[in-house]
């Protein structure tokens, strides 16, 4: 949320994964950003690029959404993008004062293929090949899975060339997997899940589980997180267990009895008719598991700590800096819905006065943002000194900050050289860049 894309792509296809259309668009670095070293050199963008690249950050955001409107409805499909595209993508979006959450609505759905990937290790393990990493665990990355499946000439991290490889293994995942690929797209929006488990007596749900993968027969008990998850009830907990236990342990413990799936983030559920299906859960006594989940729903101590799952949950910090304000005051967000409107499609000498109608600060701390690097002419001489200033406070801060300054990408920038001598040259080009900034 304190950095900046620098590089995006998308691929069209079809439901047989054809290709129909693709779109591939680069940004200039936005003035008050110092780009990561570290990212610079697994990306392999340039200086260069970041400064001398025709689009700006705001154009470069209203490119991307044209697209993707333009694709929509659709199913939005990338690997890891619940924990790292859409986070960077909603961002873009608000920063650049766009409705964030484009990929969810109007009939929009979303589709993670990292989760199925980790889900066919544990539950059709042979389905395809997963590398090995030298301390003896096996490898999810997009670039090493992709490869030790058969997919080559991948250009790893870059925009396009991952892409092409999460189409190959989405659909190796379809063809070889494809009871866990069902489960995904099963369960592809908020909606979608909640349709499959309704009036389901019981349902088995696989969960990564932060790296404890976790795979359990279970039924919903209530919606929890201002209704927007649900809070299963593990079928495996023995239910005279949950009047000793203690109440945090319901909730905290790794062996507990209540676990959350969020509904929006493509829960892995698979269904009574399709557990036999999957080795892992043909020890299931099924008629045990019916017996249970009736005695669970008709338990009111159940149901009574289930409401406690809510006093247990951290409190959301509210940050003193606008970018991280996304999911603050969501109101907002619509009373001033028609000047966000506005603001793109007036004419440049009257976003001014959009500008000044907006009554949130972070809409109009973006929208100046905006001004300064693309219509500076709507500024006086002092107003534009006065923004570089800040900038230049921004960049060079010593306080504790969440964003890259310059001194921290310059010492990082030392660090990498002192053990990528092969990269030294490299390394000391993007050094004298930083400096410069």
């Amino acid at each position: 949320m304190f950095g900046q894309i620098f590089q995006f792509a998308a691929v069209l296809t079809d439901i047989n994964f054809n290709i129909l259309d693709q779109f591939e668009i680069r940004s200039r670095r936005m003035p008050h950003i110092v780009p990561d070293p570290g990212a610079m050199m697994v990306t392999g963008v340039t200086p260069e690029q970041l400064e001398n690249t025709p689009d700006s950050y705001y154009s470069f955001a209203k490119k991307i959404r044209e697209k993707l409107l333009e694709w929509s409805p659709a199913i939005f499909c990338g690997y890891n993008i619940f924990k790292f595209d859409e986070p960077f993508m909603r961002s873009m979006f608000y920063q650049n004062l766009f409705p964030p959450y484009l990929t969810q609505i109007n009939g929009n759905k979303r589709l993670d293929v990292l989760p199925l990937v980790r889900a066919a290790e544990v539950l059709q393990y042979n389905s395809i090949t997963f590398p090995m990493k030298k301390d003896g665990k096996t490898s999810k990355k997009l670039e090493e899975i992709a490869l030790a499946n058969g997919f080559s000439n991948h250009n790893a991290h870059d925009a396009l060339g991952d892409v092409l490889a999460t189409i190959f293994v989405a659909e190796l995942i379809r063809e070889r997997a494809p009871i866990i690929w069902q489960s995904g797209i099963n369960s592809l929006s908020r909606a979608d899940f909640n349709n499959l488990i309704q009036g389901e007596e019981w349902f088995v749900v696989h969960d990564h589980n932060n790296g404890w993968p976790v795979t359990y027969p279970a039924i919903e008990i209530c919606k929890t997180d201002g209704n927007r998850n649900s809070l299963l009830y593990d079928l495996q907990f023995p239910i005279e267990d949950i009047y000793t236990n203690e109440l945090e342990k319901n909730f905290k413990s790794r062996f507990r009895p209540f676990r959350v799936a969020k509904n929006s983030e493509m829960p892995l559920v698979i269904k009574e008719n399709e557990v036999s299906q999957l080795e892992l859960t043909k020890n299931y006594d099924l008629d045990e598991l019916k017996t249970k989940s009736k005695m669970v729903r008709e338990s009111k101590i159940i149901y009574e700590i289930a409401l406690s799952h809510q006093k247990f949950q951290k409190d959301f910090e509210k940050s003193p800096h606008i970018e991280a304000q996304i999911y603050e005051d969501f109101e907002s967000f619509d009373t001033n819905k028609y000047l966000l409107e506005e603001f793109h499609q007036k004419d440049i000498n009257e976003k001014l006065v959009t500008v000044q109608q907006m009554n949130d600060e972070r809409f109009r701390s973006f929208a100046k943002r905006i001004i300064f690097e693309n219509f500076p002419e709507l500024m006086s001489i002092q107003e534009i000194q006065d923004y570089k200033t800040r900038i230049n406070e921004r960049i060079c801060s010593e306080e504790e900050v969440p964003w890259t300054t310059k001194q921290k990408a310059i010492e990082q920038c030392i660090k990498l050289s002192e053990t990528n001598e092969e990269n030294s040259l490299e390394l000391d080009v993007l050094k004298s860049y930083l400096e410069g900034l």
